[in-house]
């Protein structure tokens, strides 16, 4: 049985916009890097192994740190209205991840190394203080699944944004195209990775997101993939089976694998595709995913 995570945004009122050259673009590396400690002492604690930190993860969320401060908001999507997994598929990163978002408003925000320092942990002890129900952040801290994290930063005098960021990169993936079109020919092309082995393959659909205005993104909430999507499970006959059709794929040595993407609804959108895997006979789960956005 396949099981999708649906992640808790941390969403506040809009916020006044601030110029760009009085924001700070990050924090000290050394920063990132004890909190990453301090998010695998929280999983040692939860007997979950360790996450390691993502350079490619932690300069996409810095960007979308930077635009959140900027404009004065807090929201899981940016202002073009992509959603995260977007956001990152967009940017090359081919894992599958887990968004936290926190946002501080303070009409003079002290930059002060030590204060900076607080502040970040201060984020991440109201992520782990959630409680079930509502302890969407904690869960994706906590997710055994996860191998990865990236860390974004963003502050300045109108005050402070932080995302944690979590991957789960169970396979290398040649990103989809950042654009197609419809009668395009596309091919997934990847390796599953040592540990798991292949075990479906969805495709996700959304029609093209438009910008939202500031308005808009202060009604935001929660995220998730999107509903409509066909999934194609790994065969011993090389071929993939859905709900309704089947799909010619292959399987080569070394866990690699060719994939034609089928633009199912047959009209504009965004198309998702995700990567299942498996591993000593659980449950299937998400562990890579790539996107692209199709014209006619």
């Amino acid at each position: 049985m396949l099981h999708r995570s649906l992640v808790v945004v941390a969403a506040l009122s809009a916020l006044t916009a601030a110029e760009p050259s009085r924001l700070a673009s990050g924090v000290p590396d050394e920063f990132k890097q004890q909190l990453l400690e301090q998010i695998n002492r929280d999983r040692l604690l939860a007997q979950r192994p360790p996450v390691q930190f993502s350079p490619e993860l932690s300069a996409a969320a810095d960007a979308h740190c930077r635009e959140m401060l900027e404009h004065g908001y807090v929201s899981h999507w940016n202002r073009a209205g992509w959603k995260p997994y977007l956001r990152y598929a967009q940017a090359g990163i081919t894992d599958y991840t887990a968004e936290n978002v926190w946002g501080l408003r303070h009409s003079d925000f002290d930059p002060s190394p030590e204060h900076l320092l607080e502040t970040m942990f201060a984020a991440h002890r109201s992520f782990m203080a959630e409680v079930p129900p509502n302890d969407g952040h904690r869960r994706s801290i906590l997710d055994p699944n996860h191998t990865h994290v990236g860390i974004g930063v963003a502050y300045g005098p109108p005050g402070m944004r932080l995302i944690e960021v979590f991957g789960g990169r169970y396979a290398e993936l040649e990103p989809l195209p950042a654009q197609s079109r419809l009668r395009d020919p596309v091919t997934l092309r990847g390796r599953v990775l040592a540990g798991v082995r292949l075990f479906g393959i969805a495709v996700f659909y959304e029609p093209l997101p438009r910008p939202l205005s500031l308005l808009e993104l202060a009604a935001t909430s929660s995220y998730s993939l999107p509903e409509e999507e066909r999934t194609f499970y790994a065969m011993a006959s090389d071929r993939w089976q859905s709900r309704a059709d089947s799909h010619r794929m292959q399987q080569l040595p070394g866990g690699r694998f060719l994939f034609p993407v089928p633009f199912w609804k047959g009209r504009p959108g965004v198309y998702t595709v995700g990567v299942w895997v498996t591993r000593d006979g659980q449950n299937g789960f998400l562990g890579a995913l790539t996107a692209t956005f199709v014209t006619e």
